[in-house]
């Protein structure tokens, strides 16, 4: 029995998915996959550009550029894709801030490194990051988790 590939589509810090291949494909036909930005494939968990947007790093600039641009991180965690706006990046790591009603995050390890997905929404970008889960705090927001950077400093 094969398993079909499942997919996630992204936009302005919202996660839509998972979605099959043909649901994708309908999508396509109807034009409704141009609303969002990015696809990623859950096998290779690595985010692309829909349609021929531009795909180079979106971190080849400085931290004061970072504050003119919207930028949203995403990851997998117990079979989910989770997604949150990047509130704060550091040369030590950074900071997402996830939505209130957001508790799929519990029970992220300390230990284990995960591959996160760093979308600049203003540049039309995307870049993937070795980082490991630090600590989380509530805030009147959400819930802030904190992030070193696992192999290296911040992708800039």
């Amino acid at each position: 029995m094969s398993t079909q590939n499942r997919y996630y589509l992204f936009k302005s810090g919202k996660l839509t998915g998972p979605l099959s291949q043909s649901k994708i494909e309908e999508m396509r036909s109807s034009g409704k996959l141009l609303s969002y930005s990015w696809m990623m494939d859950e096998t290779t968990q690595t985010w692309s550009p829909i349609e021929g947007m531009p795909s180079e790093n979106p971190f080849q600039a400085s931290l004061q550029t970072l504050k003119e641009r919207i930028l949203s991180g995403a990851f997998q965690h117990r079979g989910k894709a989770l997604s949150g706006v990047v509130k704060g990046m550091h040369s030590f790591g950074l900071e997402i801030l996830m939505p209130k009603d957001s508790r799929d995050w519990n029970g992220l390890s300390t230990s284990t490194p995960l591959t996160l997905n760093l979308v600049d929404e203003t540049h039309l970008k995307t870049s993937n990051a070795k980082v490991t889960f630090q600590a989380a705090e509530a805030t009147s927001e959400g819930t802030l988790l904190r992030f070193s950077w696992h192999e290296a400093a911040a992708p800039l």
